[in-house]
């Protein structure tokens, strides 16, 4: 689309909105009835600022040809400053602007974002600095705003979906940059690697919750309802007439991963949250024993719950196997060694004992 767009000569922009927040600070939450927090400031705050019906959005349009935009969400935590809520921003225009109506166009967003932030109830967003040689240029650090008529706007624009140059990107990629950013690196972690930390954290404690398992949770209930991705109508409009081509997929179709993965077993709803939801640690014990020892390691497993297979859980379902022809070999396929072991007390005697085997099978 940006590719497209510069193509044709209008001009595109890639901004920054955050917020000024602090350790204390509440992820919050946009639900009905219990707007509060940082995300709930973060969406009033654009409302304010941009919202289609306002003052500041129709300045905008009149003054700098604001034709619309594509807005991304992303949000980062970090042990010593908490959650880190921000927007990325696609904005484009009529045409591109010169030097001064770059500087106008980031001081006017900067503005409206400010007094939206202010009127949502958040914190005074940064618009001055004194820091020698910073990269702001004494605008402040609540808006960033960066001219992309560069040649290379396509590429950059990829910044928006944190997939990199590695195609279309499955839905954790487009959550987290996962794949490109090290947030353990810079004290930040974005929401996998937090999910991640979680689960180290509640393995070495034995369930009980620390920080990282606190913070993941309370992201986890105040993601709920906050969109990804928002272009709005008359970009949307802008790029149809252009005959831009579009990724035309589903929203199911882009979020499925089951590509290249084979079914091992079949939990019927009523054992799955009898005996697996709700006992802690047990739907991430069963992932870890899947991707280390398939359905073998993951039989010894059930059954150590106390569950029968064919029974409590199933074998999926398969094609109808082909009747079998005159000299065809009746042979029975070899048991997985892994079958043959005893049902083990704990996890960790199931990979102890899985090893052991592999290792005597390799000696």
């Amino acid at each position: 689309m940006a590719d497209g767009l510069a193509a044709n000569g209008f001009g595109l922009h890639l901004g920054t909105s955050t917020l000024r927040h602090f350790k204390r600070m509440p992820f919050g939450s946009n639900r009905k009835g219990q707007r509060f927090g940082l995300v709930s400031v973060l969406h009033d705050g654009w409302r304010g600022a941009y919202g289609s019906s306002g003052r500041p959005w129709r300045r905008l349009k009149a003054e700098f040809g604001v034709i619309g935009y594509e807005r991304a969400y992303e949000d980062t935590w970090g042990p010593d400053t908490g959650h880190h809520l921000h927007w990325h921003t696609l904005w484009v225009t009529a045409e591109p602007l010169d030097t001064d109506g770059q500087a106008a166009f980031r001081r006017a967003i900067a503005t409206a974002w400010a007094d939206g932030v202010r009127n949502a109830g958040g914190y005074e967003v940064s618009q001055t600095c004194d820091r020698p040689d910073c990269s702001c240029g004494g605008e402040g650090h609540g808006t960033d705003l960066r001219s992309l008529n560069s040649g290379e706007e396509g590429e950059t624009a990829r910044y928006l979906y944190k997939d990199g140059d590695k195609g279309t990107a499955k839905i954790g990629l487009e959550l987290s940059r996962q794949d490109l950013k090290d947030g353990r690196r810079a004290g930040r972690l974005g929401p996998w690697q937090l999910g991640d930390a979680a689960a180290e954290e509640l393995a070495a404690s034995g369930g009980v919750p620390g920080p990282f398992t606190t913070a993941y949770r309370e992201r986890e209930r105040g993601i709920f309802g906050v969109r990804k991705q928002y272009r709005t109508q008359g970009l949307n409009a802008l790029v149809k007439a252009l005959e831009i081509v579009q990724d035309e997929r589903t929203e199911d179709e882009i979020t499925d991963e089951s590509g290249g993965l084979q079914p091992i077993l079949v939990i019927p709803s009523g054992t799955w949250y009898r005996h697996i939801a709700r006992v802690p640690g047990r739907r991430l014990d069963l992932v870890k024993v899947a991707e280390l020892s398939g359905v073998g390691g993951v039989r010894l497993l059930i059954e150590s719950w106390g569950l029968r297979w064919g029974v409590d859980v199933f074998d999926p379902p398969t094609e109808t196997e082909p009747t079998t022809e005159a000299g065809d070999d009746e042979t029975e396929p070899p048991v997985n060694p892994l079958l043959e072991l005893p049902a083990a007390r704990t996890f960790a005697e199931h990979i102890h004992r899985a090893r052991r085997r592999q290792l005597a099978t390799a000696n």
